[in-house]
């Protein structure tokens, strides 16, 4: 399987909505380190929080809650 459809059957697996890092270089230019990464950024853009790794949903939702604080 190509890497394209790994990342393409994990997307729907887990319902992901959000903007996925492999595309056009985003990865590279946030200086992603691992696979998978989870990068946290504030509105103004800074970024807040690095988790690479798989992260467990209450770590996910504990950082976000912190982050809309």
């Amino acid at each position: 399987m190509s890497k394209e459809k790994e990342i393409r059957k994990f997307i729907d697996k887990y319902h992901i909505t959000y903007p996925v890092g492999h595309e056009k270089g985003i990865a590279k230019a946030l200086g992603a380190a691992g696979i998978p990464e989870t990068i946290f950024i504030n509105k103004e853009g800074t970024i807040i929080k690095r988790h690479t790794d798989t992260i467990h949903f209450d770590e996910l939702k504990q950082s976000i809650e912190v982050m809309l604080k």
